[in-house]
């Protein structure tokens, strides 16, 4: 694993106004902006998960932090998605590196959360934004 990546693209919870967002650190991070992943993206109830795509028609937005104490920040996070770097089959999710576009048009190649395989009994989430399903059910 390049662990000198130190960039994470978010699209559940991890992001601003979802649940989890403080367990990036406030102080411990740069939000680099909005921005879009190939991916297709699923509702898992309390959570999405998503999976890497090459169609360009499967996006996920989300948001892009560059994070500034990255090691040790990658090694909670991955605590907390359930990735198990030295068991990957028995993760709950995977972390790869992956190309996002910002919203101004800068690429840039954070850390994903990827699920490991496709869900068997998860919905896709329609246009790749989470935060459309939770409004819907609030």
């Amino acid at each position: 694993m390049n662990r000198r990546c130190h960039k994470l693209f978010v699209y559940g919870t991890l992001r601003r106004g979802f649940p989890l967002h403080l367990r990036l650190g406030k102080r411990s991070v740069r939000y680099l902006g909005k921005g879009r992943v190939r991916g297709r993206l699923y509702d898992l109830g309390e959570f999405p998960g998503a999976l890497p795509s090459s169609s360009p028609h499967d996006e996920i937005e989300g948001e892009a932090y560059e994070l500034l104490d990255g090691e040790k920040q990658l090694r909670e996070l991955d605590k907390v998605e359930e990735f198990y770097p030295d068991r990957p089959d028995d993760s709950l999710f995977v972390r790869r590196i992956t190309d996002v576009r910002l919203h101004g048009g800068q690429h840039v190649k954070p850390w994903v959360y990827f699920l490991p395989n496709r869900p068997v009994k998860a919905r896709t989430i329609a246009g790749g934004e989470y935060a459309e399903v939770r409004r819907s059910r609030n």
